[in-house]
């Protein structure tokens, strides 16, 4: 699997994200999302760098596959029922059983990589989307604090009330301009898990960056 984080320090940088630690929320690696999580870097990182945010699509998100493994691990059981097994003899339908399993157990690995995998950055600096499509092929985008120029967010459904998990939508400016005029574009977290945090230390950030413009 090809890097994407890797060890160093990081501090909390804003007065939310400072809350948070002090509170002991959002520490679990494992989680949907990370604040300041320790000892972790990915490529491309500036030496200067914050890291602020590392999260995920929610979990419940993965129930649909969660779903049908739960069911294909039964399937086995119920081979005399299929025409096309009961002719098989007993070694040719333990090794079927077998290659049913083994395939199984590829499929939650992957599904579990791909989940694992596709997170989204919040940094000092930047935004950054890592996809990956497959296990051998990724997507990275990636977008300086300094173009957002506006941060929401919106939840569709009940599913996603209850589970408090939405789209995170950034409007950037970008830097290629047509006929004198910045191009608008749209960078989008897709379905993670508290999306109105997100967006609240978001706009911290752009908050801070502003700042620092100011003071240029």
């Amino acid at each position: 699997m090809p890097e994407i984080y890797s060890a160093t320090n990081n501090e909390p940088m804003i007065p939310l994200v400072t809350e948070l630690e002090k509170k002991g929320f959002f520490r679990s690696f494992m989680g949907s999302v990370m604040i300041t999580p320790n000892k972790t870097r990915f490529e491309s990182q500036d030496d200067d760098e914050k890291i602020v945010l590392v999260g995920r699509r929610h979990f419940i998100t993965n129930i649909g596959w969660i779903a049908i493994v739960c069911f294909g691990f039964f399937v086995p059981f119920f081979w005399g029922e299929f025409p096309f097994v009961k002719v098989l003899n007993d070694t040719t339908n333990f090794s079927l059983t077998l290659l049913w399993y083994a395939a199984l157990l590829f499929f939650v690995i992957q599904n579990f990589i791909l989940w694992f995998f596709n997170v989204y950055i919040v940094t000092t600096e930047r935004l950054v989307d890592v996809d990956f499509f497959g296990l051998l092929y990724k997507n990275i985008n990636v977008t300086h604090i300094g173009n957002v120029e506006d941060i929401n967010y919106s939840q569709r459904g009940l599913f996603a009330s209850i589970f408090n998990m939405g789209d995170v939508i950034a409007q950037t400016a970008s830097e290629q301009r047509t006929d004198d005029k910045a191009e608008r574009s749209s960078f989008t977290f897709g379905m993670i898990s508290n999306p109105d945090l997100v967006v609240k230390i978001i706009s911290q950030l752009m908050e801070i960056e502003d700042e620092k413009e100011h003071e240029k």
